[in-house]
């Protein structure tokens, strides 16, 4: 049976590990930390006026196959906009992702400074008064472009994958948020005849998946300056996808870790 990768036709069946839960407790267990910088211990209230958060941040982004692995360095920049509830979304956030990543395979060899562009937006609903628990859609594309040979002589070719999300946010009153997501559908586009003129473009579909997001509540600079840094961290795992094609080709299984430290004002 063939499944889709980023070099080749390869990978074996995978069996499900233990569970991420536990970081997801620990995310919340942070927030009840104190926190010097947390003057008002009341549950923050929606704006009375819209308002504007940006952030910029460096961090390291990594994405695994049962065989393969992609990581590297990441910049992104972050916006998000609080308004009072009105029956539009109360909040809106998005982000957007730039990164070089080293790719690697025991099968296929290895490939440097592969291009990768991401960007994600999310439409919150504040879901009571105290404005702390949000739900709401996220959506998400990723764009990486794995075309040259490997080290091994494989060729590679561009993929693009879009998800959208049932999204469940909390805020603690220090600002630091916890949120969890579930996958409502995942497209994954594969252009293998860029790799080889015999092989098919594919689209594939996935259907199960879920990730994990903390932000820490920020570190205050200077007083009076506005700005502030926040440590955070994503992990998203997403199952095998359809199969499509006379040979059943395949999105494998997959894990998607991030993690940075961003600027805002």
């Amino acid at each position: 049976m063939n499944r889709t990768s980023f070099i080749w036709v390869h990978m074996t069946p995978f069996k499900l590990g233990r569970r991420p839960w536990p970081l997801l407790a620990v995310c919340l267990a942070l927030q009840t930390l104190p926190v010097a910088h947390a003057q008002d211990t009341e549950a923050p209230e929606s704006p009375a006026e819209p308002s504007k958060t940006w952030a910029v941040g460096a961090g390291w982004w990594r994405y695994s196959e049962p065989e393969m692995k992609l990581e590297g360095p990441q910049l992104t920049l972050y916006g998000r906009y609080d308004r009072a509830p009105s029956g539009w979304p109360d909040r809106l956030e998005a982000e957007l992702g730039a990164a070089s990543l080293h790719y690697s395979s025991r099968s296929s060899g290895s490939l440097s400074h592969v291009p990768m562009l991401r960007g994600q937006a999310s439409a919150l609903w504040q879901l009571e008064a105290s404005g702390q628990w949000r739900a709401g859609l996220q959506v998400e594309a990723t764009w990486i472009d794995l075309r040259g040979t490997t080290t091994s002589g494989y060729g590679g070719y561009e993929r693009l994958n879009s998800k959208a999300w049932a999204v469940l946010q909390y805020e603690h009153t220090s600002a630091a948020s916890a949120e969890a997501g579930l996958l409502l559908r995942g497209r994954q586009q594969s252009w293998l005849s860029q790799a080889n003129p015999n092989l098919p473009d594919i689209t594939n579909t996935q259907k199960r998946g879920m990730y994990l997001a903390y932000r820490h509540s920020p570190w205050q600079s200077a007083e009076g300056t506005g700005l502030s840094l926040r440590p955070w961290i994503r992990y998203t795992r997403v199952s095998d996808s359809d199969q499509v094609g006379a040979d059943r080709w395949y999105e494998p299984n997959n894990r998607t870790w991030q993690i940075g430290l961003e600027g805002r004002w």
